[in-house]
């Protein structure tokens, strides 16, 4: 038994490491969620440690993209904004990708309305 909790203990220590090591989403603009009035002005992604994004797409409700601009052999930075051009009223997706420093991948998605 005590080799069961010794092992359990020493995983969850292992675990809890990794997540600290890797830079975690701290904030999204437009936020998770947002139903947006005024015009949705760029997409700004804020990490806990610097992250290099490798990829952004933002598809509105039918798949359409959007056209965005990013480096993306711009240096890792912990706050990445980019512009976005003049949004029609639609639901749009943003997907990311981005790795840390250590060439750890992450990606994700949000999702925002813009009235």
């Amino acid at each position: 038994m005590k080799n069961m909790k010794l092992a359990l203990s020493t995983l969850a220590l292992v675990a809890s490491v990794n997540v600290f090591a890797h830079g975690m989403m701290t904030m999204t603009y437009p936020k998770d969620g947002a139903m947006l009035m005024a015009q949705a002005e760029r997409v700004e992604l804020n990490f806990q440690n610097p992250m290099k994004v490798v990829s952004l797409k933002v598809v509105g409700s039918q798949g359409k993209p959007v056209s965005v601009r990013f480096d993306r052999n711009a240096d890792t930075t912990k706050s990445f904004q980019t512009m976005l051009p003049m949004l029609a009223p639609d639901s749009y997706t943003v997907h990311w990708k981005a790795m840390g420093e250590d060439g750890h991948m992450m990606k994700g998605s949000y999702g925002f309305m813009q009235h």
